[in-house]
């Protein structure tokens, strides 16, 4: 059985270091938070303290929504072999938006999940109304591999840190430190994952 290799990705969030720091703090996991040009990058530092498969440092933070004060947000990963990118859109009520892309398949709907478009994309960047073209262009090649699908849509939205999105130089990105959980989110988490776990095994007859 071939090892599936490690998550890698970062959320890039508008705001200052404090209010992202203090957003991190009522999460679930430690994460590096590094300050970019125009943007506070947020990095898994490792698992969530919660039992298997809740655990997964790249998947909470993807699946984390985003408070308004924070947004535009995105967030680029490569999750199990997949592109996922998230879509924080500006706005009281906007909705989170997904897009994942796999290898020699390109772009795949998740029917539980709404949808995020190329347009979608550039619009959170806030760059040019033409890249459009460009991201859907990178979007429809099924060939690529994930890394090169995420370090093209970070070129053409003009973001920084590909590094870090890639996995490299995380502790040493200028600015960056360690932010911890409170220990009240966390018991917080723990409870309600529990909770799912128990409903789940009551449904299936697991003992």
């Amino acid at each position: 059985m071939t090892a599936t290799r490690p998550a890698t990705g970062v959320l890039y969030l508008q705001g200052d270091r404090q209010r992202v720091d203090a957003w991190v703090r009522r999460g679930q996991a430690a994460c590096f938070v590094v300050p970019l040009a125009g943007w506070t990058a947020v990095v898994p530092a490792g698992a969530a303290a919660a039992p298997a498969p809740y655990d997964a440092g790249h998947v909470v933070l993807a699946s984390r929504g985003v408070p308004s004060n924070l947004r535009s947000a995105l967030g680029l990963f490569d999750i199990d072999g997949r592109a996922i990118v998230t879509v924080h859109p500006a706005g009281w009520r906007a909705v989170p938006r997904w897009l994942v892309w796999e290898s020699g398949r390109g772009t795949a709907r998740v029917p539980s999940l709404p949808p995020a478009s190329p347009a979608d994309l550039v619009r959170a960047a806030g760059v040019a109304p033409e890249v459009e073209r460009e991201v859907r262009a990178v979007l429809a090649e099924r060939s690529a591999a994930v890394a090169d699908i995420l370090g093209d849509l970070i070129g053409l939205l003009s973001l920084p840190g590909e590094r870090l999105v890639l996995g490299r130089g995380v502790k040493s990105a200028e600015g960056a430190t360690l932010v911890e959980p409170d220990e009240r989110s966390v018991r917080q988490y723990e409870r309600l994952v529990m909770e799912r776990v128990e409903i789940n095994d009551a449904v299936t007859g697991s003992s």
